[in-house]
């Protein structure tokens, strides 16, 4: 079964899913709460829908949960199902997503506010709940048990949508399950829980308004300034990271370019390290600082002591070397004057030419008193090396990279992480992206990652 069926499939189990929960939540539903709320609610989600902002890992992210949760709280997992489907119906069809992807992402907010919805009904949950009610007092044993309720509500909701979504990116786009949902939803899932609170916001108005006036959807326009506040957080927190990033790579890309043989040097052991990282399990947090560690592993090179033996044609001296040697501490140096860098991220980039045997430099140190990532960048940093032409050689075929790998496991490299590296499918499609040459069989893997096709973009928990 290829990608695309192993998709279809996903797609296919979480439609019928959604079409199995609807049928049960319909067999006991509460009353329809009128089209003027039904639509009021639908509006402003799919308004919500396309305020989106980009994620890491090709999927994109909203605010509209906050709406799918309040219409839960209020009118029952069948009404707040249709809510949601029905908005991001509506979304899907303003940005012209394709059929497959307008399918998936309508169903799997269908299931998961459902599903939330039944959780919080099998646990005593009453809809609408107490504590929309102006009577109840505050200190009040009903209204603690279903504010308890509500979260569970809420981190049901956000548990099902992420692993669906995390799931269908994961066969998509053949990366690990893990890395999928760490480096989409671990970053936010603090900002969701947060911003679910508004939900509250949104069912107690439109109660009051209500009870009050006879037209709930009137309430609504109170929210209507902390949703955008908190789709205004959501999209700082994306636009810091990805500028973070883009900053970096400008940097090493600008100090890569006074040498022409090893443009793009740091952005390839990056990617290299980024795999290897991801075979060996490491958390998100753990895979992020790894990457980062390859990417500003040279940027000592900057120092114009190193100018010349950059644009030098032939071997270096034993002289050269020895200056050339010292980048690892300049880069290091350098990499802690951002006080985020400094310990794993510092002591990674000066450790990067350590050796397992303890030949190595700047500290000779040996085994695994070598940081972890300084020892996955040594690999990534050769195997870069051995698959770019230099001014003395062109560059090897992967199997020539392997073997070089293979015989110099136990004494330059952990013998550990070598066979990590040779092993995964993910690195040896990079390797091969270089050489040119194809890929071999790598056998059974823990996780795989290759390219998405171009404009894949799933939705991500509130989408």
């Amino acid at each position: 079964m290829n990608r695309d069926q192993r998709t279809l499939l996903v797609v296919s189990i979480v439609t019928s899913a959604a079409i199995a929960l609807a049928t049960v939540a319909k067999s006991d539903p509460l009353a329809f709460p009128g089209w003027w709320a039904f639509g009021s609610f639908v509006v402003i989600a799919f308004v919500l829908e396309t305020l989106n902002t980009q994620l890491r890992v090709q999927a994109k992210g909203s605010t509209s949960f906050i709406m799918h949760i309040a219409a839960g709280l209020l009118f029952g997992g069948f009404w707040s199902g249709l809510v949601a489907g029905v908005s991001t119906f509506l979304g899907e069809l303003a940005r012209g997503n394709k059929p497959i992807k307008l399918v998936f992402n309508v169903s799997q907010r269908i299931v998961a506010v459902v599903t939330a919805s039944l959780v919080y009904s099998s646990l005593g949950g009453v809809t609408p709940p107490s504590y929309l009610s102006e009577a109840i007092a505050l200190s009040s044993r009903e209204l603690q048990r279903d504010l308890g309720l509500f979260f569970v509500f809420a981190s049901s909701y956000f548990l099902v949508n992420s692993a669906l979504v995390s799931l269908v990116v994961s066969v998509s786009s053949e990366r690990s399950f893990r890395e999928v949902w760490s480096l989409n939803t671990r970053g936010v899932i603090g900002y969701d829980m947060g911003a679910s609170l508004i939900s509250l916001l949104v069912a107690w108005l439109y109660s009051v308004v209500e009870r009050r006036v006879g037209f709930g959807p009137i309430g609504l326009v109170g929210v209507i300034l902390p949703v955008v506040a908190a789709r205004h957080v959501y999209g700082l927190y994306h636009q810091l990271q990805n500028s973070g990033q883009e900053l970096l790579q400008l940097m090493v890309k600008a100090i890569e370019a006074r040498d022409p043989y090893t443009s793009g040097h740091s952005v390839r052991v990056s990617a290299l390290s980024h795999a290897i990282a991801v075979e060996l399990g490491l958390s998100a947090q753990e895979i992020e600082q790894v990457e980062t560690a390859a990417l500003l592993h040279d940027v000592g090179k900057i120092h114009e002591g190193f100018a010349p033996l950059l644009r030098k044609e032939g071997r270096l001296t034993d002289e050269e070397t020895a200056l050339m040697q010292t980048h690892s501490t300049r880069s290091a140096e350098l990499v802690g004057i951002i006080s985020k860098f400094r310990g794993f991220i510092q002591d990674s980039v000066r450790h990067h030419h350590e050796r397992w045997d303890g030949q190595g430099y700047p500290s000779g140190l040996s085994g695994n008193a070598i940081p972890l990532a300084a020892r996955i960048i040594l690999i990534s940093d050769t195997i870069d090396a051995m698959t770019t032409d230099r001014p003395y050689r062109k560059r090897l075929g992967l199997e020539v990279v392997i073997a070089e790998l293979q015989k110099c496991k136990g004494t330059q490299f952990d013998a550990d992480l070598v066979d990590v590296a040779i092993s995964s499918v993910a690195v040896r499609r990079l390797i091969s992206g270089s050489t040119g040459t194809a890929v071999l069989d790598a056998g059974p893997l823990r996780s795989r990652r290759v390219s998405w096709p171009s404009g894949s973009l799933w939705k991500v928990r509130g989408a």
